[in-house]
């Protein structure tokens, strides 16, 4: 599932959209802006992995709004004015849309998006060599070992990677990232973390303990984890 928002001044143009992504089963509609200044706001609080954004807006147009801002999103315009197009496309926008739009041409651009968020552009599992991921960390690929990684920390639009190395910084949901990891080998403990089960040292009620950092774990993934230690054989367990 991709979350997105949707930045357009007019009212009739954001319900069109708005009944456009209730129809695409992997897009989720988390915001509405009027404006750039909103849309701003509303990066802070939720994670988007995809913007709709109008050119023409007041305050500030959208391509003002992705030059001032470090927007790693991906972006689909959505506008009346095709003399834009280049600045666009410069600007390595998703796609370009021109209204009106049809909604076979706006499910093209969200597959487009899709294969960009979940695919070479984020983070690839290489199914040949399963024991490891490719990330893209500063403007590079990186290639990371799963038995390497000792907990993922989410940070709304970004994960932390930490491994026995280092610390890695990616554009991505914790989603995102659980999806593409061995299920038998990382468990989410918490809405904000996912764990190596091969790494965890120490479980008390609240907290896990993996070379030396402390994590929360929520209640409800306390049995689940006493469960998958048990299976792995691993650990003592404190009251």
């Amino acid at each position: 599932m991709l979350n997105c928002i949707i930045v357009e001044d007019e009212p009739l143009a954001r319900r069109q959209l708005e009944a456009y992504i209730e129809q695409i089963p992997f897009l989720q509609l988390v915001g509405t802006a009027r404006n750039p200044v909103i849309a701003s706001a509303i990066l802070q609080t939720e994670v988007v992995d995809l913007i709709f954004l109008d050119i023409k807006m007041p305050q500030m147009s959208g391509i003002e709004f992705l030059q001032q801002k470090d927007i790693f999103q991906q972006i689909i315009f959505i506008t009346a004015y095709p003399e834009y197009a280049l600045q666009g496309f410069e600007l390595e926008v998703t796609d370009y849309l021109l209204k009106p739009v049809t909604f076979e041409r706006f499910s093209k651009a969200c597959e487009k998006a899709k294969i960009k968020i979940s695919g070479s552009s984020t983070v690839k599992n290489n199914r040949e060599q399963p024991d490891y991921l490719y990330v893209k960390c500063d403007n590079c690929l990186e290639k990371i070992t799963l038995a390497d990684i000792l907990f993922i920390e989410s940070m709304l639009n970004y994960v932390h990677i930490v491994t026995t190395k280092r610390k890695y910084t990616v554009y991505s949901s914790l989603k995102g990232i659980h999806e593409r990891l061995p299920q038998n080998s990382f468990l989410k403990i918490h809405k904000s973390y996912i764990a190596s089960l091969d790494h965890i040292s120490t479980v008390t009620q609240s907290r896990v303990r993996i070379a030396g950092h402390e994590l929360p774990i929520s209640r409800r993934k306390q049995q689940d984890l006493k469960q998958y230690l048990t299976n792995k054989q691993q650990g003592d367990f404190k009251d």
